[in-house]
Parts: structure tokens; C-alpha cells; sequence
């Protein structure tokens, strides 16, 4: 396997979570539902008395169900429909954590988004003059939101954050890429 390939192989692997825990999860509840009904075939075999219900009552309900009441069958078929879209949107759509990565000739490296928040929100509070604490930054899939609280009584220079957090962004090679929202807050804090 070639370098780029590789490095481009383990960005995707750190950078997407696997799908191994819903999988888990749902073939662990498979494992005790048909447990349980090998239990109950057992103990019907046996003659010993039922967990809960027998086979035989459990089938002749489950075939007696179109019995039911119309708005009851509609609710558990509109359950069974979300549960099993759900299923399905878990197992297609890509697993992303809160990383990217950057892939050079020489080397690959991950960073967490909390890193890059990190280093925006110091960014920010250099270039407005503002104290750490009132800047939050948070990081998207492909946007970074800067939320500034100015001090009480001090003007925020909004464009020399924004040229700031612009240069910031753009000085990363990160895949997928970053565009940056940088947000004023009308209201000040008391220092």
C-alpha cells in the first residue's frame, strides 16, 4: 500500500467512529429475545409452567392481532417504522467524531476539534482584546462559530476578529475544511 493511501486510511479511521456499538447493541438484543423464546419452547416441552407467556398463546396472539383495533395497529406499525428507519440511518450514514485530519507527503496527523477551538478562542481573544473567558468556539462538521462577549463599556473591534479568525482558519490544512462565523454579542459582561 502506498504512503498517501495509508496516511488517507488511518485519517478515515480516526477521524469516523465505527459502527461496532450499535451492531453490538442490536444483536445483543436479538440474542436475548430468542433466548428467552428458546426458554419458553423448553420449559412448553417439559410441561413446566411458562416465564411469561407460552409459544402457543404467544403465536395464536400474534396471529389474532389484525383483531385489533385500528389506531392501535397503526401506533405499533409507526413505532416499528421509526425503530427500523432509525436502524437503517444508523447503519449508512458515516460515523464522524470530533477530529480531522491533515495529510502531508511526509506524515499525516489528527487533531481534535476541541484543539482547534482552543486555538481559535486564543486567536480571538488576542486580536479583540477580550478576556479568554468571554469567547466560546465551537466547532462543526465544516464551520467554526466564534461567540464574543464584550466587557462592559469596551468596544470589540468585530473586523480585526474576523480577519483574525479568517487567517486562523485558512492556515489549516485540515480535511473537511473550515468557514468561520464570528458573532458580537450586543450585550456586555461585568468584568
Amino acid at each position: 500500500m502506498s504512503t498517501p493511501a495509508l496516511y488517507r486510511r488511518i485519517v478515515r479511521r480516526e477521524s469516523h467512529s465505527p459502527r461496532s456499538g450499535a451492531a453490538i447493541t442490536i444483536a445483543a438484543i436479538l440474542m436475548i429475545g430468542l433466548a428467552y423464546l428458546g426458554v419458553e419452547a423448553v420449559l412448553s416441552a417439559i410441561g413446566q409452567p411458562p416465564l411469561l407467556v407460552t409459544p402457543e398463546a404467544l403465536v395464536s396472539s400474534t396471529l389474532s392481532a389484525a383483531a385489533a383495533p385500528v389506531p392501535l395497529l397503526a401506533a405499533i406499525g409507526a413505532v416499528a417504522a421509526i425503530i427500523g428507519l432509525i436502524i437503517i440511518v444508523i447503519s449508512v450514514a458515516p460515523g464522524r467524531r470530533g477530529r480531522r485530519g491533515s495529510i502531508t507527503e511526509r506524515t499525516a496527523a489528527v487533531v481534535d476539534d476541541r484543539v482547534i477551538a482552543q486555538s481559535i478562542a486564543r486567536t480571538v481573544s488576542y486580536a479583540g482584546d477580550v478576556n479568554p473567558d468571554n469567547v466560546s468556539v465551537s466547532v462543526g462538521a465544516r464551520t467554526v462559530r466564534v461567540d464574543v462577549t464584550p466587557t462592559s463599556g469596551r468596544a470589540v473591534d468585530r473586523q480585526a476578529i474576523q480577519d483574525a479568525v479568517a487567517q486562523d482558519v485558512s492556515s489549516y490544512d485540515y480535511r473537511p475544511a473550515l468557514r468561520s462565523n464570528v458573532h458580537v454579542s450586543k450585550k456586555g459582561k461585568v468584568a
